[in-house]
């Protein structure tokens, strides 16, 4: 019988809180990342994200709880001995701005005695990775942003830490140099076996690099699981509006069966899933259902949830075909939105400007709980 090894928690976060002024930025905060994996943090900005790294890293004191790194006790190693890589979110400023791209690059690995011409081969190599072999002897301010920020990140890649930590690196990258660098993230995680936490509000990004997502809300973490268990199962309205996208309903229950919930709602009686306990009638939820849940035409006919209402658009971004619908409603109510994801090209005379909309019953799912903060509100929600 083959015994299962136990993963080695290389980071682990207990109870972490941490105050600027009178504001609090971390309120207990509590996640673990194994040995070898690539963990995303997202969250909308001012989330404590960054802060979080920071404590992780020693560049800022935490007031309670605790932090270890490979089983030792942050408070016995200093900044150096912890051996992390960081790129940073402010990376114009890490630059020497005295030396060259391919001088910045090698300055970790002159610092620990690895030999010039082990350091010319890895240089060159993360110049290469990176798609900034061209500026090997430029300055820094000769540099675009976008090369900038390549510049630092190959400089803390290249010195092959054990564990990196990366604040948003991607985010000042054009459009399509941005699309190749998440492969490349992959691959350089892959290639060097290290631990990555990776800080990002992008959300999209955030799906397809991680393999552990950790989604935080106001210095609180509301869930912690793979990107699959997040988008598919999200534990709070805060994570099924912030990571993917989502359509939201406000309601009134009427009526309770099992996990099934009957919601009063400006389009009309909707029947969904909830994954509260305890839901009674007269409970205010929030109502969400993926896009690619949503069917147009013909495809409605036969679902729970079946409305009317005018395509107020299409796009075709070249992989889906997104429609904007706008449901009828009832009273004074402003029309309700929804939008509709389907692959491939799908031309407008498949659904017409007057079209169904459909979805069952366990494709959209009523949140009693909008947040795992208790000052989350509605507004907030709709927001996101």
């Amino acid at each position: 019988m083959s015994v299962a090894r136990e993963v080695e928690r290389i980071i682990s976060v207990t109870s972490l809180e941490k105050s600027f002024s009178n504001e609090q930025v971390l309120r207990g905060i509590d996640f673990s990342v194994e040995d070898g994996e690539f963990c995303v943090v997202v969250g909308p900005s001012g989330s404590g994200k960054s802060t979080l790294l920071k404590c992780i890293a020693g560049l800022v004191e935490f007031d309670r709880g605790s932090i270890s790194l490979g089983g030792r006790d942050v408070g016995e190693l200093s900044v150096p001995d912890r051996d992390l890589g960081f790129v940073f979110q402010d990376f114009e400023e890490r630059l020497f701005p005295h030396m060259t791209v391919a001088e910045n690059v090698a300055f970790g690995l002159r610092q620990a005695g690895v030999s010039e011409a082990e350091i010319e081969t890895k240089t060159d190599d993360m110049l290469e990775l990176l798609a900034i072999s061209e500026t090997r002897d430029s300055l820094p301010a000769e540099l675009s942003g976008g090369q900038q920020q390549r510049v630092e990140l190959a400089r803390q890649l290249v010195r092959e830490c054990d564990v990196m930590l990366l604040d948003d690196p991607l985010a000042d990258l054009d459009y399509k140099l941005q699309k190749r660098m998440e492969l490349e993230m992959r691959q350089i995680h892959e290639e060097l076996g290290s631990t990555f936490v990776y800080v990002t509000h992008n959300q999209d990004q955030a799906l397809k690099l991680a393999d552990k997502l950790v989604v935080v809300n106001q210095g609180l973490i509301e869930q912690v699981g793979t990107p699959d268990e997040v988008y598919a199962e999200p534990a709070t309205a805060f994570v099924g509006r912030f990571v993917g996208d989502s359509n939201p309903l406000l309601g009134t229950v009427t009526a309770v069966d099992g996990d099934t919930l009957t919601v009063e709602t400006p389009v009309g009686s909707v029947v969904a899933a909830t994954r509260d306990d305890g839901v009674e009638p007269g409970a205010e939820v929030v109502v969400l259902v993926r896009p690619e849940s949503v069917r147009l035409g013909d495809a409605a006919d036969g679902c729970d949830n079946t409305f009317a209402g005018d395509v107020a658009g299409r796009t075709y971004t070249g992989e889906v075909t997104e429609f904007t619908v706008s449901l009828d409603t009832r009273g004074e109510t402003d029309v309700e939105d929804f939008q509709s994801v389907t692959s491939g090209n799908v031309p407008m005379e498949t659904v017409q400007s007057r079209t169904s909309v459909g979805w069952n019953a366990d494709e959209g799912v009523a949140y009693a709980k909008l947040s795992v903060s208790d000052t989350a509100t509605v507004d907030d929600l709709m927001e996101v």
